[in-house]
């Protein structure tokens, strides 16, 4: 199974889900900030549950760092071209 990665309708929210066991591993949101998990899985085993997590409305340096610690926590490469981030939000990037 490959991870999963879902945007919300309206561009200003990803989620990323483990390959390993389908827990939300990963969320992006232009308004809340992010939040980049442990596996369930290694939760269970006794890991505390947050890698690198913030409460803040995000900058587009902050969705570059969530696509960089996918990569770097998970090995998980989440397109940065995923979604945009201007002065109004996130947009989905053009196709």
């Amino acid at each position: 199974m490959a991870a999963e990665i879902q945007v919300s309708a309206n561009g200003d929210t990803v989620w990323v889900h483990s390959a390993v066991d389908g827990s939300t591993i990963g969320r992006f949101s232009s308004r809340f900030g992010l939040d980049v998990h442990r596996t369930a899985s290694q939760q269970m085993e006794g890991a505390a549950q947050c890698l690198h997590c913030t409460h803040y409305k995000p900058t587009h340096e902050d969705w570059l760092l969530f696509c960089a610690l996918m990569l770097e926590h998970h090995q998980i490469t989440v397109d940065p071209a995923l979604i945009t981030i201007g002065t109004a939000g996130a947009e989905t990037a053009p196709t």
